[in-house]
């Protein structure tokens, strides 16, 4: 062979190579792009649940006034009957309500997934009709 044909298979095989290569850039470019619509969409799921714990953190913290309300009322009746009523119905919904606490507790709040989520909004779906079968007005 002489040295224009070695040249002429230099040149095709780079021009093979580069072929190779913009295809590989071309699937890398598509993969960076399907990860950041993955990691746009993780953002937003994210920010939902960052205004859903912070909604519920006030939804508790307003239970726990009515709570602390209905407990300084239920310790100023004078009958001891009713206190004793008061404290029974307060321990039946302790224990309705124990076993979801447990779960709750359970959910690591620094990561939060989809089955989270959706297992926190159960327990307290299942929390606010046990207080409303209870006779709290919410």
């Amino acid at each position: 062979m002489n040295e224009n044909e070695l040249n002429t298979l230099g040149f095709k095989a780079a021009k093979d190579t580069i072929q190779v290569l913009k295809g590989t850039v071309e699937s890398l470019q598509l993969n960076l792009s399907q990860e950041r619509d993955a990691n746009e969409g993780l953002q937003l799921t994210i920010e939902s649940l960052k205004g859903d714990n912070e909604r519920l953190q006030e939804e508790n913290f307003q239970l726990q006034s009515e709570l602390q309300s209905l407990k300084e009322t239920a310790g100023k009746e004078p009958s001891a009957e009713k206190t004793d009523n008061s404290k029974a119905s307060l321990q039946e919904l302790a224990q309705k309500l124990s076993f979801y606490y447990q779960d709750m507790k359970k959910v690591d709040a620094k990561n939060l997934t989809a089955e989270d989520s959706e297992t926190l909004y159960n327990i307290l779906d299942y929390t606010f009709k046990t207080l409303k079968k209870a006779g709290l007005k919410l």
